[in-house]
């Protein structure tokens, strides 16, 4: 096997309709070494060919054309077991236990804590961790 598939990126679907949250998390995801695809909805990820070739997804709860539970109902239906976590700002509550019974591995509350998403999806690489930043050096701008 390649180097290159072996170090490769972790994948991460983003499937939510706000395309500010899309854009958000894709940018955190990339500048952090993993490799995101951002999706608009349900319909849009499921009719996806792609939709079985993720690490992990990040699922919005409420979307226009359908739920993220309605989502992860259908991945489950085709046998599809890639590791999600539901994301939303809603204040519902029993919504944390609602993601849990539903399947998802992980609730996450919008505005989400980067280190809480990162401990979450793991390593963007096979076991190096999350990239981190050199620090300057003392009096560099």
């Amino acid at each position: 096997m390649s180097n290159a598939l072996l170090n490769r990126p972790k994948n991460v679907a983003v499937i939510d309709d706000s395309e500010a949250v899309r854009r958000s998390l894709g940018v955190l995801l990339t500048a952090r070494g993993y490799a995101a695809m951002g999706f608009a909805g349900g319909v849009e990820f499921l009719e996806s060919p792609l939709r079985k070739s993720f690490d992990y997804l990040l699922i919005d709860f409420k979307m226009e054309d359908m739920s993220g539970v309605e989502v992860l109902h259908s991945l489950r239906g085709e046998g599809v077991d890639t590791p999600a976590a539901m994301v939303s700002g809603w204040e519902t509550s029993g919504l944390e236990r609602l993601a849990l019974d539903a399947g998802f591995t992980a609730f996450i509350r919008k505005p989400m804590l980067d280190h809480i998403l990162f401990s979450l999806i793991g390593p963007p690489e096979n076991g190096e961790g999350v990239p981190r930043r050199t620090p300057k050096a003392k009096g560099a701008a």
